[in-house]
């Protein structure tokens, strides 16, 4: 019985390891100043690298829980979100951040077509 306890905490140990941590090509730091959180994310590659990044938050003046997508240049630290807590309330913050190359994202080129199609209702012919 031992061993399998032995067993199963080696293997949590090994998973948890990799979610720990900081995405690929980009370092999060989260500074606490006076009165104030701020996250920067901080790009060690040689190349622009996109980064989705989201902070799940209570007790702060500002909802961070919007995600956002920036395009972090090569070689800079870019601040990414700056959080106010509230005065008097517990406050947590958590974040989620996920890199994506340049390459790979999704972009419009000349022979797209895009269709914008708008129905118009006019109120007087209703009735």
């Amino acid at each position: 019985m031992n061993v399998f306890k032995l067993f199963t905490a080696l293997f949590l140990f090994t998973i948890s390891i990799p979610l720990q941590q900081q995405p690929e090509g980009i370092h999060i730091t989260v500074e606490k100043g006076h009165k104030k959180i701020i996250y920067y994310a901080e790009n060690v590659t040689d190349n622009d690298l996109d980064l989705f990044f989201k902070v799940d938050s209570t007790g702060f003046r500002r909802s961070a829980d919007r995600p956002m997508i920036e395009t972090i240049p090569a070689k800079t630290k870019k601040a990414l979100i700056t959080l106010i807590p509230l005065t008097g309330k517990d406050t947590t913050h958590t974040y989620i951040a996920v890199v994506t190359k340049k390459e790979h994202n999704i972009e419009l080129r000349k022979t797209d077509t895009i269709v914008k199609d708008v129905m118009r209702i006019d109120p007087r012919k209703q009735n």
